[in-house]
């Protein structure tokens, strides 16, 4: 007999209503078979509720998915997590397989939002110093423009000139001039290094050392003449290079840097009574049992060997950029003459051959 599916039906009889022409026997014989109901979501495929309970115990094929085995009893039933006035699932939420925490799905926005937050700070901590040297630098242009010379900072102890390479030198070009820079200060530690080197070593009296007098004198003369002509003949050439972009002062850069290096190896050898405390120095010492000056002397060749590295790769970056720039002997020329005759020296010469070729067409020599 078919009931009427107009009527209202109990909650036991949920299943008659999926069929409501079936009859009562059909109805009760799926009210019994309850262990077939299937568990429904929103997004998966039916999943009878018996296999969901055989695979909890056997460990099959929903155990990958923290369902089985040891985590029986860990499934959390369909509408648990269901949102009791919209219907729809919890967003947000997720069930950690391997640990059983449950965490917020949104927790690593906060995370990204802070790694973003301090990516922005960065950017504008770096804009702000990218605007500041900028101006600087403009201010810096338009006080040479306008004939004003900036205060002069350098030697520190006796300024004779304006030495400022985050200001003259372009950004690019920086940090190779710093390190030039700095490969002229590690000069300046190493001739008096070495001087004392020698000093010591004249001291200690050596038996197979010879005129470690005439090393000393040397050496000291060293601190004055190669202090100041290392700095105006390849440092400052090299530094007014990258400032002004000038092929001339790269080659004067590259002429003198040049010898510089021959100087590097002159030194690190060690000639007897030629200022340095090199090589040759350490070995004689050595062998005449004077430790102390053989040891310094060892030091003064390392150093000096160490220098000569550096100022070839420098030198090899300086020829690099050089050609990249795409400067010629040629135009390194022309400059040189324009420099000359800009010059007041310059100008005078002009002056002067001028007024002698003027009197001799003349012919009034006085």
């Amino acid at each position: 007999m078919s009931r009427n599916p107009f009527e209202d039906h109990d909650d036991d009889d949920d299943l008659f209503a999926e069929d409501p022409f079936a009859d009562s026997h059909t109805a009760a014989a799926r009210h019994n078979n309850n262990s077939a109901r299937v568990l429904v979501d929103d997004d998966q495929d039916a999943v009878p509720l018996h296999s969901v309970r055989r695979s909890e115990d056997a460990g099959g094929f929903l155990s990958g998915v923290g369902l089985g085995g040891a985590r029986a009893g860990s499934y959390t039933p369909v509408g648990a997590d269901t949102d009791a006035h919209t219907g729809y699932a919890k967003r947000g939420m997720f069930s950690d397989d391997n640990s059983g925490v449950t965490k917020s799905s949104g927790g690593g926005g906060g995370f990204v939002q802070d790694d973003r937050e301090a990516e922005l700070r960065r950017r504008e901590e770096a804009l702000a110093a990218r605007e500041q040297e900028l101006r600087a630098r403009e201010a810096h242009v338009q006080m040479m423009a306008s004939g004003a010379r900036p205060p002069l900072n350098f030697p520190p102890l006796y300024p004779i000139m304006y030495h400022a390479i985050d200001t003259e030198v372009p950004i690019g070009d920086r940090s190779t001039v710093r390190t030039i820079f700095y490969l002229w200060l590690a000069l300046e530690a190493m001739l008096v290094f070495n001087c004392v080197a020698c000093l010591i070593v004249m001291i200690s009296g050596a038996a197979d050392v010879s005129n470690s007098g005439a090393s000393f004198g040397s050496s000291f003369v060293y601190l004055f003449t190669i202090s100041l002509g290392s700095f105006f003949l390849w440092y400052r050439p090299v530094y007014n290079a990258y400032m002004k972009d000038s092929s001339m002062f790269f080659y004067f850069f590259f002429i003198f840097n040049g010898f510089h290096i021959l100087f590097d190896a002159y030194m690190a050898v060690g000639v007897p009574g030629a200022g340095s405390a090199g090589i040759i120095i350490m070995l004689q010492c050595l062998s005449s049992n004077k430790k102390a000056a053989g040891a310094l002397s060892g030091i003064s060749f390392s150093l000096w060997v160490l220098h000569l590295l550096a100022s070839l790769f420098m030198y090899r970056k300086v020829r690099m950029h050089y050609t990249a720039r795409g400067h010629t002997f040629s135009e390194a020329k022309q400059q040189a003459y324009q420099g000359f005759a800009q010059s007041s020296a310059g100008q005078t010469a002009v002056t002067t051959a001028a007024g002698a070729y003027m009197r001799s067409n003349t012919g009034n020599f006085v």
